[in-house]
């Protein structure tokens, strides 16, 4: 397979090359670019005239607005990606017939997902930035997919279960932080869905016990922090990243939220990929908290209801981890700020996760790597459901084919 990612980095150093190129194709590189390489704050109209070497009237002219250029650019993406797709199946064609091992329907899988997220990055990223905008025109074509995938390699039947996997699982992998442990940790986890869905194996959590300990390491800290003054800050956080995303988590919005000064906050808090942790972190510890002093391990659910609080929940919107982790990701993808939070995010425990596919287990304590698969796919629901999708009829009942795999037999 050849790489796309070339395609998509290069920076300002390529605009001479590129002015031959009609303005329209430099406006649409340029948004792919920085949909791939770019900070998520930093695309503007200011931002897409320069690097296009064009004005801002450009936009206007060949587009209308902004909006109309970001699905221009989502539906060529979504057109290579097609092409990738079709390549891809065409090099495992001649897996079909052959009687896999379980490890390898698990590195087949991993390899997909490692060039989906490593060669294309600029077309997975364009697919997240383009859906978080509501453009759903890669969906159908990723789905039947990882639908042919699935029969090639044997696991057709958990078809739903695969494509929701890789969807929530690809969207953690483009959180690039140690290439070799991030690898690692990926195809730990795909190990463990795939042993799971097979055999109902438990998984190991040796990588990502390794890969937790050297991200937290390499994390830096503001040092000398009180953690019991710094309470009403994380709560703050927690609720503004929760009502307002990621660009509502400031440190004069939290100063205002808490009662507290603003040198305060800056010295709890120190950065802004600190500030975005402990949201986040302080949101975990809310979802695993909300049922009282108890906690969730105080609450148990037949697995059967358990699928359907889980759907309830991702159709009606009430998960605000799930948008917060979706935010969070979405503004730590590439600025070298947020290199040491993308490790930590990127094997973060999900305590809510784990509650939950305990009680699909009939109340056994799941592994941590299967609770990110698990993880990922109720993620992968989340993106089917969208910002205003929803979820019902067909996606319904496909989001729980997806769900139900994780049900003990």
């Amino acid at each position: 397979m050849t790489s796309d990612a070339k395609a998509g980095r290069g920076g300002s150093r390529n605009r001479r090359k590129n002015d031959a190129k009609p303005t329209k194709e430099r406006l649409m590189e340029a948004v792919v670019k920085a949909w791939a390489d770019e900070g998520a704050d930093s695309l503007s109209v200011r931002w897409l005239a320069a690097e296009a070497g064009a004005t801002q009237s450009a936009i206007a002219y060949h587009f209308d607005n902004l909006e109309r250029l970001y699905v221009a650019c989502a539906d060529v993406a979504a057109d290579r990606a097609r092409v990738w797709m079709g390549q891809t199946l065409d090099l495992f064609g001649g897996l079909r017939g052959e009687v896999l091992t379980s490890a390898a329907r698990a590195a087949v899988i991993a390899a997909v997902i490692e060039d989906w997220t490593r060669a294309r990055r600029p077309l997975a990223m364009a697919r997240r930035r383009s859906r978080a905008l509501g453009y759903a025109g890669f969906e159908e074509s990723w789905h039947g997919f990882w639908r042919e995938l699935a029969a090639l390699i044997g696991l057709d039947r958990h078809a739903p279960t695969l494509a929701l996997f890789a969807d929530g699982e690809s969207a953690r992998h483009l959180l690039d932080w140690d290439p070799v442990m991030d690898s690692l940790l990926l195809a730990e986890t795909v190990r463990a869905l795939v042993g799971w869905l097979e055999a109902g194996e438990p998984g190991e959590d040796a990588v990502r016990r390794a890969h937790r300990r050297r991200a937290a390491d390499a994390y830096e800290r503001p040092e000398g922090r009180d953690e019991s003054a710094s309470r009403a800050i994380i709560e703050a956080a927690a609720d503004l990243l929760a009502e307002r995303g990621h660009a509502g988590v400031t440190f004069r919005a939290i100063a205002k939220r808490a009662g507290v000064t603003l040198g305060m906050v800056v010295h709890h808090c120190g950065t802004r990929s600190e500030l975005l942790h402990r949201a986040l972190h302080g949101l975990y510890e809310r979802e695993a908290m909300r049922a009282g002093a108890g906690g969730l391990a105080a609450l148990s659910f037949a697995p059967e209801e358990m699928v359907e609080l889980v759907l309830g929940a991702i159709a009606s919107g009430s998960q605000p981890v799930l948008r917060a982790y979706d935010e969070i990701e979405l503004a730590i993808y590439n600025e070298a700020e947020f290199e040491g939070l993308r490790g930590v995010v990127r094997s973060m425990d999900d305590p809510s996760g784990a509650w939950s596919l305990g009680q699909l287990l009939g109340g056994d304590v799941p592994a941590a790597s299967l609770v990110a698969a698990y993880s990922a796919t109720i993620r992968g629901i989340g993106f089917m459901a969208g910002p205003a999708r929803g979820l019902s009829g067909e996606d319904l009942a496909y989001a729980r084919r997806g769900i139900e795999a994780f049900v003990r037999a």
